[in-house]
């Protein structure tokens, strides 16, 4: 039988366990957490400052994202120079990237990972926590100061 990647006919022990692996991860990571659906949302304490996450555990996509929240927004005046940083820093990045929403300034870093047919576990989660976290903190600096 020839594999279709287009196969939509998942295995149903598979259904939630994106949702359950993130869940208990945020857990065992000592985090407080609410969760709506697939959405995760939770903020750090870090020595810079007060981070907001979000972590989506799409199911059905098989993917897994972690979203960083900068904790400034970008003011209408700065966008243009910020793009150009933004431009360099995601030049630099070997997985996820920044972005601005031009509405209302909101800087973000993103990472996605697929997770399909159960490729997830704990140290996945983390890992791609950890790449975010880090992304925030090299580049707060750099971001900081052209705001």
């Amino acid at each position: 039988m020839k594999y279709n990647m287009l196969n939509k006919n998942k295995n149903t022990n598979m259904n939630n366990l994106i949702n359950s692996t993130v869940e208990s991860t945020l857990r065992e990571i000592g985090l407080t957490f609410e969760q709506k659906g697939e959405r995760f949302y939770f903020n750090l304490d870090d020595d810079y400052a007060n981070l907001q996450f979000l972590i989506v555990a799409d199911e059905e996509k098989e993917i897994l994202t972690v979203i960083g929240y900068f904790p400034i927004k970008v003011a209408k005046e700065k966008l243009d120079k910020m793009y150009k940083l933004i431009n360099e820093l995601n030049n630099m990045s070997l997985i996820g990237f920044f972005s601005i929403d031009s509405e209302d300034g909101e800087l973000t870093f993103r990472l996605s990972n697929n997770v399909d047919d159960g490729a997830i576990n704990t140290n996945i989660v983390k890992t791609c926590f950890l790449q975010v976290l880090y992304r925030l903190r090299s580049c707060f600096n750099d971001i900081i100061t052209t705001l």
